[in-house]
């Protein structure tokens, strides 16, 4: 793999999990999760796409917090992008949502 991905090893691939935010059950699968001094980085590989819209970062938020969730730590020590593999391009969005805005979000509280 050509990208700054390629010589990384993964601490986790494909992580199942389940969240309930906002009393909706929500469920997916991680693709990736790199440890990177003392952090974590959560990677959603894009095979097929080579850009995705805006909407696509609550995706990335959902992920986040599962991480987090599931390591018990707190979501500030995580990130997440998304990587395009036709393009080897990695997509850091600036503000993912935080867990009080995805259940905004998804319950359609102000």
């Amino acid at each position: 793999m050509a990208s700054e991905w390629g010589n990384r090893s993964p601490v986790a691939v494909e992580v199942p999990f389940e969240a309930v935010l906002g009393g909706v059950l929500i469920r997916g699968r991680i693709d990736a999760v790199y440890e990177i001094n003392g952090r974590f980085e959560v990677i959603d590989w894009k095979t097929g796409a080579t850009t995705l819209g805006e909407s696509a970062a609550v995706q990335l938020a959902v992920y986040r917090l599962a991480w987090a969730k599931l390591k018990g730590i707190d979501p500030a020590l995580v990130s997440a992008a998304f990587h395009y593999v036709p393009i080897s391009k990695t997509d850091r969005p600036a503000d993912l949502l935080s867990e009080a805005q995805l259940i905004a979000l998804i319950t359609g509280a102000s």
